[in-house]
């Protein structure tokens, strides 16, 4: 990743004197073929977008709300001297002009939810909607819960298994972690529990406000969604940043947090078990 260098002794608040940086336009599909760009490269600048807008939304919460195709170039760096695909090419970012700052707790709820869509896990999400401070006072959690776990089980929302693994220093640790993420549903935590009534969008939408913040998220990831399949058709943003969340947690947390999920995972699991085995549904046993 690179974005030019601001050369702040000639700069002013008048003048902004920044190192000129050449690139390819992240849309120009014929220019990066005559480059020599392979589909492989193209699937690393896709997940470079996704890893850098995970680690400015929940590392730095400042993040550039115009990822669009004339803010984001590609430079095709020396190949002799590049021993894999990653090493050859390189995102550039430029025009930081439109910009929005993120709280702590808006932060870390954006990387709650992102690990919950990831382990399918209803309780996660809706707490971090919680964090995130989307839901009004008084909402109806259950039916909110209740609407989570029914895109989840119709598949509306899910990640999906990515073509390629990324090619960092945690890939070992995070490869146990991908095998799991396109699961929809744990139905050992789940069981037989699937909801008979439809919640629709409308009964929950008054449930949820949006904070200005959130508008310029929602910005960016509708803008990064567009180049991100521009270089790789099965992008999307959670299946691509899902990778690189042990990177933003630290190898120790997330490890222990992994920890917790597969202890709680076989305790919830085993009493399920018992309570079907004694006849009892799984609300009854809730």
């Amino acid at each position: 990743l690179r974005s030019p260098y601001v050369y702040s002794d000639l700069s002013s608040e008048k003048v902004l004197v920044m190192e000129y940086v050449p690139s390819i336009k992240i849309s120009d599909a014929e220019a990066l073929e005559r480059a020599g760009v392979t589909v492989e490269q193209k699937r690393v600048l896709a997940d470079s977008l996704a890893r850098a807008y995970l680690r400015q939304f929940t590392v730095h919460n400042f993040f550039s709300t115009d990822p669009h195709p004339g803010n984001l170039g590609v430079e095709v760096l020396d190949s002799d001297n590049a021993d894999d695909a990653e090493k050859q090419i390189r995102l550039v970012f430029y025009d930081f002009g439109q910009a929005c700052e993120l709280k702590d707790d808006q932060s870390q709820g954006i990387l709650e939810v992102i690990e919950g869509i990831v382990d399918s896990d209803v309780e996660r999400c809706v707490s971090a909607f919680q964090k995130m401070g989307v839901l009004v006072r008084g909402a109806d959690l259950q039916k909110v819960k209740a609407k989570v776990r029914q895109n989840f089980e119709t598949g509306k929302i899910k990640v999906k298994r990515r073509g390629q693994t990324p090619s960092t220093s945690q890939k070992d640790i995070s490869q146990a972690k991908a095998e799991n993420i396109i699961n929809p549903i744990n139905e050992t935590i789940l069981g037989s529990n699937t909801t008979n009534t439809t919640v629709e969008d409308k009964d929950i939408m008054k449930y949820f406000v949006l904070p200005a913040e959130y508008a310029f998220v929602a910005r960016a990831l509708s803008q990064m969604d567009g180049v991100g399949k521009s270089l790789d058709p099965d992008f999307d943003f959670i299946s691509a940043s899902a990778p690189y969340i042990v990177e933003v947690k630290g190898v120790s947390s997330y490890l222990k947090d992994t920890i917790k999920k597969i202890i709680f995972k076989d305790v919830l699991g085993a009493q399920n078990e018992l309570f079907r085995r004694l006849g009892f549904r799984q609300k009854d046993s809730l």
